[in-house]
Formats: structure tokens, C-alpha cells, sequence
């Protein structure tokens, strides 16, 4: 399982430069507010955390399956 950290004060031209295609799709959608790049995101707690953040949706953090990662998540609200 590969959880993204928060790319801080990343701006989209930055994404574009990530090869891994998870993490540039989770920076996009942190740094653009677009909750619908979340869904290409293959790593499902990946996801739902790009999902709660951008969405602000804190229900979704609990749907993480990692610990750590979960907690992580609902710290954030």
C-alpha cells in the first residue's frame, strides 16, 4: 500500500513533473480542489484519503484500511 504524504504548496505545473501516476493525480487534486481526480487513483486508501481532503469529507477517512494512515486522515478535520 502506498500512501501519498501532502505535497505542500505544490502548484499543478509541479504535479505534471510526478511519474508515479497516483501521487500526480492526488497532487492535482490538492492543488487544483478537483475532488474528480481522486477517482483515477488506484490505491484505494490513496483515494479516499485524496477524497477526504479535497472534498472535505471527513466519513471518508474511515474508510481507510490502514491504521496509521486513518488516523492520519481523521487528524486532519
Amino acid at each position: 500500500m502506498t500512501v501519498i504524504p501532502l505535497l505542500a504548496s505544490a502548484g499543478p505545473s509541479d504535479c505534471y513533473r510526478i511519474k508515479d501516476p497516483d501521487k500526480r493525480a492526488y497532487c492535482l487534486a490538492t492543488a487544483q480542489g478537483q475532488k474528480s481526480r481522486c477517482h483515477s487513483i488506484k490505491d484505494s486508501d490513496s483515494r479516499q484519503k485524496c477524497l477526504a481532503e479535497v472534498g472535505q469529507q471527513k466519513s471518508r477517512c474511515h474508510s481507510i484500511r490502514d491504521k496509521d494512515a486513518r488516523s492520519a486522515c481523521l487528524a486532519k478535520f
